[in-house]
């Protein structure tokens, strides 16, 4: 078994885990008029597929080419942390479910990513 079979197969569930939890797990502020909350976890579930597909391809390619596409995962973790923190952010009121829970799921979420797919780029680079 390729030594990136794994890692692939780790970063598939986290981007599902966090398209899932942004379509569906994680409060937004639901209305006519959508608030800054439902873009945020538009744009966090489209950062998830775009790890789920990483992880995907990093099943078939040398272990080279996973590590690099691991620094992509690092940059996208970088990106949920972002989204959450300054770029889009969640509702002003910190009384609004989305500014309790949302903000620091993603910020969380996004440390993690960023955490593990160094990590792994660090460990793949030196398998070739």
């Amino acid at each position: 078994m390729k030594p990136n079979f794994l890692s692939g197969f780790l970063m598939v569930l986290v981007g599902a885990l966090v398209a899932f939890a942004s379509l569906f797990w994680l409060p937004h502020c639901g209305g006519e008029t959508p608030m800054r909350c439902v873009w945020l976890l538009r744009a966090s579930t489209g950062v998830g597929f775009m790890i789920l597909v990483s992880g995907v391809v990093m099943k078939f390619v040398a272990a080279k080419t996973a590590a690099g596409i691991q620094i992509g995962n690092v940059l996208m973790g970088l990106l949920l942390v972002a989204l959450a923190a300054f770029l889009i952010g969640s509702c002003p009121n910190p009384m609004m479910a989305c500014h309790r829970v949302t903000d620091p799921a993603l910020i969380v979420i996004g440390v993690l990513v960023a955490l593990v797919a160094a990590v792994d780029a660090w460990r793949l680079s030196k398998k070739a």
